[in-house]
């Protein structure tokens, strides 16, 4: 399936009550909370990268492989997400696609 259509595909379902993807707003929508919770389930709560969890002292995040800002489409997809802690999250940043799972 070509890109160009996934893209159009996704902001003609994508929900008209939701911020943007690449939004801060959208970190606080029930949708992306849920999702959140749904990820740290499946992937567990110990960064991807480096191996610390919260009870070392670690601020976790879940990261989005594929960035919110170039990938909005992929934002609610709980393939592109990874648990990363502050530090590496903020090392990746959203230049790095690399998926750590």
């Amino acid at each position: 399936m070509f890109d160009w259509y996934r893209r159009w595909r996704f902001w003609r379902t994508y929900p008209k009550h939701l911020p943007h993807p690449a939004s801060p707003e959208f970190l606080q929508t029930r949708e992306w909370k849920e999702l959140r919770y749904k990820a740290f389930l499946k992937y567990g709560n110990r960064c991807v990268v480096c191996g610390r969890s919260a009870k070392e002292g670690a601020v976790l995040n879940m990261d989005h492989i594929k960035p919110r800002a170039r990938f909005p489409h992929l934002a609610l997809d709980i393939n592109n997400l990874q648990p990363a802690c502050s530090d590496c999250n903020t090392g990746k940043g959203n230049w790095d696609q690399t998926d750590w799972r």
